[in-house]
């Protein structure tokens, strides 16, 4: 299937309240979810299908609300009980897992230094338990992917109105409410949350990418919507540093690290129920070849030295929160830097590990059915997000002059 260009409907209101529970018996509930994803993933990849069903469900078993605070009803986890969830949703399907970033990174921000704690009382008892966010932040036009060009400005009546149109929409075919990035008359960035079913939205599965191409990543236009006072939720501060920019980073290389995860899964089914020994190996089966095994080996030791480094970067993050230091900019600058760092080392890891898969098997490998270039096309997509070269240029210019990394989203 490819883009579409034309509108698509938003999906019906969901109508039933997720399960609760502590953060263990909603991570308890993940493995199921993860399986049929990994079933599923190859055809949906290939053929362009959005998961809305593993969405609700996900939904369903109360994944999707693990950092609420307990004061506001939720289980009050911690970053890396998210990215240990997000690793697993992406070792499924990390298509799936990168639609939902908004939806955390939503979360995330509320507990951040850009967020009031009426904001938080507001928002996370309009958003808990079940409401699915996604976003609108990146315009169609600008000088770079920070310029906004969509406005959110009174009309002659005094009814503030939202207009613009934004290129980049990653997870809002999922959502329920849109986190949108505007303009406001006093030419502030502010973001509005605006429904997706409103008169005046809408959403487009047009993003062409060659990969994570099922992320609901496509345009959304806003035309003359309606927004009331109380949806323009804060400044944003795009000009501080945060430790919100910082968690969106490490999300991108938890996705990598769940896409390693199932490179390494794909590589030892691919050699126990399909692969052959070349013609002069020096074994009589795949199984035993030295050199597929080793490729294997390979692969699973990126994908588990991935996943420890990110979750040590997210422990990191954990700490500033916990410590009230999320308006410490040196220590945000510090924790930022440690993203950076484990972002470079995973997603190069991942990218490594998608290549090597192909040396458990001969050409039979690269079959369309298998669908096994999906992870290298997905962690090349992922890593095309924000340069590696600028985080190993900001890690090696904090170590050596003590400059501080980029105060913005895309870093």
């Amino acid at each position: 299937m490819s883009a579409n260009t034309e509108p698509v409907p938003p999906r019906p209101p969901f109508t039933d309240t997720p399960l609760g529970g502590t953060v263990a018996e909603r991570l308890a509930r993940l493995p199921d979810v993860v399986a049929r994803l990994q079933r599923q993933d190859p055809a949906a990849e290939r053929d362009r299908v959005l998961q809305y069903d593993a969405v609700a469900e996900l939904r369903r078993i109360g994944v999707l609300d693990l950092r609420v605070p307990a004061e506001f009803g939720g289980p009050g986890g911690s970053v890396r009980d998210v990215l240990t969830a997000v690793i697993q949703i992406a070792r499924g399907s990390s298509n799936v897992a990168q639609a939902l970033r908004p939806h955390y990174g939503f979360h995330e921000r509320l507990l951040s230094n850009r967020a009031t704690a009426e904001e938080r009382r507001t928002w996370f008892r309009r958003v808990y338990p079940g409401v699915i966010v996604g976003n609108a932040i990146t315009d169609a036009a600008g000088r770079s992917p920070s310029s906004t060009d969509t406005k959110v400005l009174p009309d002659t009546d005094g009814v503030l109105r939202l207009n613009g149109h934004k290129f980049y929409s990653t997870g809002t075919l999922y959502a329920d409410l849109i986190a949108v990035s505007a303009l406001d008359a006093q030419g502030r960035d502010v973001q509005v949350m605006v429904p997706v079913n409103r008169p005046g939205v809408e959403l487009f599965d047009d993003w062409d990418g060659f990969g994570q191409r099922t992320t609901a990543s496509g345009g959304t236009r806003f035309t003359d919507v309606e927004v009331g006072a109380d949806e323009v939720i804060t400044v944003s501060g795009g000009d501080s540093l945060t430790h919100t920019t910082g968690f969106l980073q490490l999300y991108l290389a938890a996705v990598a690290v769940g896409i390693a995860h199932a490179v390494t899964d794909d590589a030892v089914a691919y050699v126990r129920t399909k692969a052959r020994p070349a013609a002069h190996s020096v074994a009589e089966s795949a199984t035993t070849d030295p050199f597929v095994l080793q490729a294997v080996g390979d692969v699973a030791a990126a994908a588990s030295a991935a996943e420890a480094i990110v979750l040590t970067a997210a422990d990191a993050v954990d700490r500033l929160v916990d410590e009230g230091r999320q308006h410490d900019p040196g220590a945000i600058a510090d924790v930022a830097v440690t993203i950076a760092k484990a972002q470079l080392v995973a997603e190069r890891l991942t990218l490594d590990a998608a290549e090597r898969l192909f040396d458990t098997g001969g050409a039979s490998a690269t079959a369309r059915a298998l669908n096994l270039d999906r992870h290298w096309r997905n962690a090349r997509t992922l890593a095309g997000h924000s340069p590696l070269a600028y985080k190993a240029y900001v890690a090696g210019n904090y170590a050596v002059n003590g400059v501080w990394p980029p105060a913005n989203g895309y870093f």
